[in-house]
């Protein structure tokens, strides 16, 4: 038996929209007293909750905003912490409890996290690598990018565990900072579903978010470049952006292509459910585009679907080795339209049959029970009871 011990799960996002971390709470609230720290609501009813502020990491008006980027800009980061009233805010609600260990996501909780010393230290999760998250915009490379090198320096450097998401991730993070760290795949939790029979047409489909440098534009290329018998399903988040007008630009007129609601992430696997192939595809305009092993990835084998990816490594490695789809040569539209061209009804049907022979190996709950690894090693405890 292992004692229980008290854990601070601390984001600056609205934590009851954060997937990674909820997966995380549903395993270790088993062995431990999980407290949640994060914008917004609980995510869990019956666990306690301190719900953080969600202001600007920088005091409001002209001014403040001016001595947030001087400092940014002379790499006082130190400062920078110091004088955040988020971090500031935060840490008065969160200092009168004594934790034993917190688990702080991303490097911009891990000087909170710290700060708050718990008896155990901190175990920092890592969602991707945070130095290049937003290396799309030249502005955040020059005054954001060093900053985020700083925390992980200075504060996950330090961290009792270092948790991703990733093996190529992982090995960017030791590459430059010399931090090892754990690789807890994003995961989708278990459903117990069959393989839905396969026709013509093939009806193939993408979910999630309208990211500019995803490209998803090369799946709807490939579609009107193709001549095989295939529909094509988006379920994206409408966030109103000039992005996703081009894309229902772009496949205006062709009835093959529909974009419908988004879901409730609840019902967002069983509605996946009706189609053959997920389609998850992200051109690697950024380096964590490059090396994503994205939730939706994890939602398509849950929902028993084949899976046709580009050629990005981590993806790859489990569609070769699970036989669940097919890797696309490059990152080109008239490759994927080849493909298209190329498959079967027999392939697809063995593709979804070998989701369904390892949705249980690649559910959450099996990425979870590494979890109790880590937290033993941290606490010195035995391996937790599975």
């Amino acid at each position: 038996m292992t004692v229980r011990r008290k854990i601070l799960v601390l984001t600056y996002t609205p934590i009851a929209r954060e997937p990674r971390a909820l997966k995380q709470i549903r395993f270790l609230r088993q062995h431990h007293d999980i407290t949640t720290a994060g914008f917004g609501p609980a995510p869990f009813e019956d666990l306690p909750h301190i719900e953080l502020p969600d202001i600007r990491p920088y005091r409001g008006g002209v001014v403040g905003r001016a001595l947030y980027l001087t400092l940014l800009l002379l790499r006082l980061y130190s400062l920078v912490t110091l004088l955040s009233p988020r971090e500031e805010a935060a840490r008065s609600r969160l200092a009168a409890i004594r934790w034993d260990a917190i688990i702080a996501h991303d490097p911009q909780t891990s000087a909170l996290a710290n700060s708050l010393a718990p008896t155990h230290g901190v175990i920092a999760d890592l969602h991707e690598y945070s130095p290049r998250q937003n290396e799309h915009s030249r502005l955040w490379r020059i005054l954001i990018a060093p900053y985020v090198r700083w925390l992980c320096r200075t504060y996950v450097a330090k961290s009792a565990a270092v948790v991703t998401v990733g093996q190529g991730i992982a090995d960017e993070y030791y590459r430059n900072f010399g931090i090892a760290s754990t690789v807890v795949i994003n995961a989708t939790p278990f459903h117990d579903l069959t393989p839905g029979a396969v026709k013509q047409p093939i009806r193939l489909v993408h979910s999630g978010v309208p990211g500019v440098q995803r490209k998803l534009e090369i799946m709807i290329d490939a579609v009107l470049q193709t001549r095989a018998d295939v529909t094509l399903d988006f379920f994206l988040v409408d966030d109103r952006s000039a992005y996703l007008q081009s894309l229902k630009d772009r496949a205006a007129g062709d009835d093959r292509i529909r974009f419908n609601d988004a879901v409730p992430y609840s019902q967002l696997v069983p509605t996946l459910n009706r189609f053959d192939i997920g389609l998850s595809i992200f051109a690697p305009t950024t380096f964590n585009l490059a090396w994503c092993l994205p939730n939706k990835f994890f939602d398509f084998i849950q929902a028993r679907l084949g899976v046709i990816v580009g050629p990005s490594p981590e993806m790859t490695r489990i569609v070769t080795k699970n036989g669940i789809g097919r890797v696309m040569p490059d990152f080109e539209a008239s490759s994927l339209a080849a493909l298209l061209s190329e498959i079967t009804v027999d392939d697809v049907e063995s593709w979804k049959a070998a989701s369904s022979m390892h949705a249980v190996e690649l559910s959450s709950e099996k990425q979870s029970e590494i979890w109790g690894d880590i937290m033993g090693a941290v606490f010195g405890d035995e391996k937790q009871a599975q």
